[in-house]
Formats: C-alpha cells, structure tokens, sequence
C-alpha cells in the first residue's frame, strides 16, 4: 500500500506541482489548501506524511504543527516545511514547533523525494 502524504499549500499551483512530483513515484496525495482544511484531512485520513507551507490564510504553518503535536493521540506523523521563508529564523521556528525538515520553495523535484524518503524512514539517510 502506498504511503499517504498530505500537502497544506494555499497556492494551488504548488498543490498540483507537489501532487504531480509525489504521485510520480508512488505515493498517495491529499491537499488541502488551509489549516484547518488539513487539520480536518490529517484527524480523518491518518497520513505518513505532511508538507506543509508556512503562509497560510488561516493560520501559521508552524500552529499547525504544534496542534497535531499537542494531540495526544498523535501518530509521530513526520512534518516537512516547504515555503519560500528561508530566513535562519524561520528554519529554526520550523525545527522549533516538531517539524522533521524544512524545503525552500523553488525546489528541486529530487531534493524533495529524498527528504520525503529520509522523514518516512525517520529521518535516517
């Protein structure tokens, strides 16, 4: 069975960028293009994965992330940040609220697989 990864991205084009690229080699995509749509499809669909934007219209990226840390039924879903921040603070705050990596928007499609494949093996190389 394919692993689910869920990308939260306001910016469609990036939704359909990133479902594009993660369907190409196997996985399974949902998206969602708020917080609180996403928080909705993480609590109903239990996926492997999150990318997760920073900018969304409803909420920080990184407040999402300490909700789904903050639950106790949490899985140990891995988070990847992919945004266009990549201030050191920013990577850091990522880091900071549970993520597992964070990706600078542009990125390369290869870049991305490997963090993906690295988070799913919990982070081992």
């Amino acid at each position: 069975m394919p692993k689910r990864i869920l990308v939260v991205d306001d910016e469609e084009e990036y939704r359909l960028l990133l479902r594009r690229v993660l369907t190409g080699v196997g996985y399974d995509v949902l998206a969602a293009a708020t917080g609180r749509e996403g928080l909705k499809l993480y609590a109903a669909e239990s996926p492997d994965l999150i990318l997760l934007d920073v900018m969304l219209p409803d909420m920080l990226g990184f407040e999402f992330c300490r909700k789904i840390r903050a639950d106790p039924g949490y899985p140990g879903t891995p988070v990847l940040f992919c945004s266009v921040r990549s201030l050191v603070s920013s990577l850091a705050h990522g880091l900071r609220s549970g993520s597992a990596d964070y990706v600078i928007k542009p990125f390369v499609p290869e870049d991305l697989l490997a963090r993906v494949r690295a988070a799913l093996r919990g982070g081992k190389p």
